[in-house]
């Protein structure tokens, strides 16, 4: 167990401020974060989650079809299974990717090979107590991470975390937990483009109503005082000051001048492109109409 490090995650429904949090946050000298800012090996299939506790069910919506087929295979109820196909992760798409900007990412960012594989070696020697095991692994990804200093929060921006939030509490009860929310037709016309997400609006319908559903079942689970739902218009625009204020409470951080001065200067309404769906579809008000009819009323609309 750690009493040093307390983790924080921050998810969404992705293109939802996950990355902003995550930049205000690493500006201050006590929060660790970044190089990867998404690590991927918690809440992916075949990720710790999976190696600890036993292939995760979650919607069709939110796997591809090659995970679908994966989550059958009977070999899953084989922890010396799952580790093989965690490691095998670990060695590839974990561990060098191409990112959305077509950036290098991955853990090899975070430390040499070496290092990796020893923290990949002592994951397996320890199976025989898979929760010691799957902590030490992250607290030991950590404190091996080329930029940690002894901080005390580290972060991550893996916007499925919310939805995986309860299973990462029953792993690391410690933890911090930050939900990103926008108006949803704002989030559906910025998920769209994106190559990793469903790419018309048929599908990005039941996904996104499947998302939300899951991060909301999730957080009852959660201590109310370790988790924080948050408005990017809030955050950006209409109530800057109070969201700012809310986020340091749940984390436990105190104000910093380097993270203040990049939340006044760099945090605004102008990047967070507010309203944009009614230019970025053809129809938006068909889409509006879909949207309730598939997902429900819409909580925030501008």
């Amino acid at each position: 167990m750690s009493d040093e490090i307390i983790p924080v995650f921050s998810g969404g429904i992705g293109r939802s401020g996950t990355t902003i949090v995550g930049h205000i946050l690493r500006k201050h000298p006590n929060l660790f974060s970044g190089a990867p800012n998404e690590i991927r090996f918690i809440t992916e299939v075949y990720g710790l989650l999976d190696l600890v506790y036993g292939m995760h069910r979650i919607p069709r919506t939110q796997l591809t079809f090659r995970e679908q087929i994966s989550l059958l295979n009977p070999l899953n109820l084989s922890i010396k299974f799952r580790y093989k196909m965690f490691r095998r992760k670990a060695s590839g798409y974990w561990w060098k990717r191409i990112n959305r900007v077509g950036e290098e990412s991955g853990i090899h960012r975070s430390m040499n090979w070496k290092k990796w594989a020893a923290l990949l070696d002592e994951l397996e020697q320890g199976l025989d107590d898979p929760v010691k095991a799957g902590r030490a692994f992250l607290f030991g990804y950590i404190r091996s991470h080329r930029r940690f200093k002894g901080q005390k929060y580290w972060m991550d921006t893996t916007p499925p975390n919310m939805m995986f939030a309860a299973e990462i509490y029953r792993l690391f009860p410690e933890a911090r937990f930050i939900e990103m929310r926008r108006n949803p037709l704002d989030n559906l016309s910025s998920v769209i483009p994106e190559p990793w997400g469903p790419s018309d609006l048929r599908s990005a319908l039941p996904w996104f109503r499947d998302r939300i559903s899951l991060a909301v079942q999730a957080k009852k689970k959660i201590p109310k005082n370790q988790h924080l739902t948050l408005w990017l218009e809030d955050l950006v625009s209409n109530a800057r000051e109070q969201s700012y204020q809310r986020l340091l409470e749940v984390v436990g951080l105190t104000d910093d001048e380097k993270m203040r001065e990049f939340f006044n200067q760099e945090v605004n309404g102008d990047r967070a492109h507010i309203g944009r769906w009614r230019n970025d579809f053809q129809d938006p008000e068909v889409v509006r109409a879909e949207y309730l009819r598939v997902v429900g009323p819409i909580e925030r609309e501008t």
